[in-house]
């Protein structure tokens, strides 16, 4: 799945000495002035050796230079060295990771660590009950918040006014969807520092330093009073953390990976007295090379008991992998493997089931829970039914005009996958009804009582690798809004781009209203595009998203006339000190809570706009 090759973390390297980024095609096999004037650098050479031909234009996924630059040299050395990118940095010595990251790492960056410790707040923490809990705000991913939580209503929206900024030391995205309480705005990082933020000043109440990169969104337990009690939240290495939402202090942690690149990507969700973890991974990156053994990553779910992270059951959405062939470069081939979940599962307690959507499988045969929406059982894992909508998807990063074609399976694509949570709602007529919506640009209302049975379907984009619905959707059972993204150059595409934020009748799919947005400039570049591919978040009267250009607006709930908008893609003063700006806004959508529209701004994959600040907004 293309689109998920944004979640590449702690830094996205792309893969540092890839043969097939060494053999770039005709056009880029020019040389560069910079590649001349690099004799005598040692970092500008071993970057042009290692990095440069994926880095500078032949590999579409990868950051850019510029990108990279804004990470700090301890990011680079992690990620180079026992991160994610370990294994395509395996040929380089310690001393050329020492200097590449040297080269590489901004001059300016900070330690998070010592800066979050510089701005401290004074006094200690005291919790009231979440405003904003979990990535989509309920069990069900609804991505609505009430009026009293919100704490602002809509004619207060025109008003909205930058009460304060935050900016990440050394990091070139900030994408961990923030949970909030009266008190205190939780987040993580690219970093791996994870803090507690004041939701008035902004200042440090305490910091927690996981293992890896944050990029999910915590989920709060609460005491019998409703007030936050713990965090549980999983880093880019597949551990798991229960944290003290007071302090900060440890808990217990528990890596749950069982492949050497499998990761978390979407949210925990935390139910009954356990978490349900999906599991994903960055092997389609892996399969670049063409003598990696492609592939044996099983996406899935795990259960862990929320008190002490011990395992209940895990289910896998492929059975074991088997050997298949042997391909061009000599290397075993295995499959089926994928079917990631990359987003936040969704609990029906009524039902006693867990609804998860999956993507496309790496390399073939492709199986019959890819693509899907699957519902498991709670208790035990047990699948109690399948809805594949596509069948038929195999890709990984071999495929494609920029890829090695080596490990790229049969089917080479569509990559379709279901990034979006499915959504469990119950409409005006008192029916339940799932929500799921795909990077196909295909939207489905299915029946939690008939076996995930489709009722409806309905095209709202043209689809694509990084187009469709990406990370979610938003209800309140009335009106169900989603944003397309709809960026160019898909070959799967089927009619117009539609990026822009539209609404449509849970009941039935009946498009009710559609806002269009078009590009503000003719380049094909992120700068330009006004598309969605973050989820909206609605409340009463308003619904918030924001763009790939960096835009963040609020639109009218009937109709999606724009009621307020700000660019976000800016130099910010930031109360911590940090040298900061603003970027695409993708992965994590806007929130509101307690008074304050809060949005993280940068993200640093597919060309888009790197960044790297939290954005605090009210109508005081």
């Amino acid at each position: 799945m293309r689109r998920f090759l944004l979640l590449i973390a702690p830094l996205t390297l792309a893969p540092l000495g890839l043969s097939a980024c060494n053999q770039p095609d005709a056009e880029s096999q020019i040389v560069a002035p910079e590649q001349t004037e690099a004799r005598g650098n040692p970092g500008e050479e071993l970057y042009q050796k290692h990095c440069a031909a994926c880095h500078d234009g032949g590999n579409a996924e990868a950051p850019t230079k510029a990108a990279l630059q804004l990470n700090g040299v301890e990011a680079i050395r992690a990620s180079l060295s026992t991160g994610s990118m370990k294994t395509q940095a395996s040929m380089m010595t310690p001393i050329e990771i020492r200097i590449i990251a040297d080269y590489l790492a901004s001059p300016s960056s900070e330690s998070a660590f010592a800066n979050a410790k510089e701005y401290r707040c004074k006094g200690q923490l005291s919790l009231s009950k979440p405003l904003w809990n979990r990535w989509g705000n309920s069990k069900g991913n609804v991505r609505f918040q009430s009026t009293a939580n919100a704490g602002i209503t809509a004619k207060d929206v025109p008003n909205l006014k930058l009460k304060w900024a935050f900016g990440f030391p050394g990091s070139a995205r900030a994408r961990s969807q923030p949970a909030v309480t009266g008190e205190a705005i939780f987040t993580g990082s690219q970093s791996g520092l994870f803090y507690a933020l004041d939701t008035q000043t902004g200042c440090v109440w305490w910091t927690f330093e996981a293992k890896a990169e944050v990029r999910n969104a915590p989920t709060i337990s609460t005491d019998r009073n409703g007030n936050a009690k713990t965090l549980y939240f999983g880093d880019v290495d597949a551990n798991v953390y229960a944290v003290d939402a007071k302090n900060g202090e440890l808990i217990w942690t528990r890596s749950v990976r069982d492949h050497p690149v499998g990761t978390i990507t979407g949210s925990i969700t935390l139910h009954n007295g356990r978490l349900y973890v999906p599991m994903s991974s960055l092997e389609i990156i892996n399969a670049y090379l063409p003598d990696y053994e492609c592939c044996t990553f099983r996406g899935g779910v795990l259960a862990l008991e929320a008190k002490s992270g011990d395992p209940v059951w895990r289910f896998y959405t492929v059975p074991e992998p088997k050997k298949t062939s042997i391909n061009t470069a000599g290397a075993q081939n295995y499959g089926p493997s994928g079917a990631p979940i990359w987003s936040t599962p969704t609990v029906d307690a009524k039902r006693g089931l867990l609804y998860v959507g999956t993507g496309e499988n790496y390399s073939s045969p492709a199986n019959d829970k890819s693509d899907a929406i699957i519902a498991l059982q709670l208790d035990s894992g047990a699948v109690e039914w399948v809805q594949q909508t596509i069948s038929g998807d195999a890709w990984n990063a071999a495929c494609g005009k920029n890829g090695s074609q080596v490990n790229c399976p049969k089917e080479d694509g569509p990559d379709f996958d279901f990034g979006a949570p499915p959504i469990l709602t119950t409409m005006a007529n008192g029916k339940d009804i799932i929500l799921a919506g795909q990077k196909s640009g295909m939207l489905y209302g299915m029946d939690p009582d008939a076996g995930g049975k489709i009722l409806w379907e309905a095209r709202a984009g043209m689809g694509g690798f990084n187009s469709g619905v990406h990370w979610g959707m938003a209800t309140d059972g009335n009106t169900l809004f989603v944003g397309i993204a709809d960026t160019p150059g898909n070959r799967f595409a089927i009619g117009p781009s539609r990026q822009g934020l539209h609404g449509y009748d849970p009941a039935t799919g009946k498009a009710l209203w559609s806002k269009f947005e078009p590009n503000v400039c003719e380049e094909k570049a992120h700068k330009c595009m006004t598309a969605l591919s973050a989820p909206p978040t609605h409340m009463p009267g308003v619904v918030f998203a924001g763009a790939l250009n960096g835009i963040l607006r609020a639109y009218k709930a009937d109709g999606g006339e724009i009621l307020w908008s700000t660019d976000t893609r800016r130099e910010y003063e930031t109360l911590n000190g940090v040298s900061a700006r603003g970027g695409s806004i993708d992965s994590a959508g806007p929130i509101v809570a307690g008074g304050l529209l809060i949005v993280n701004s940068g993200y640093d994959k597919f060309g888009q706009i790197p960044g790297n600040v939290l954005l605090v907004y009210s109508a005081d």
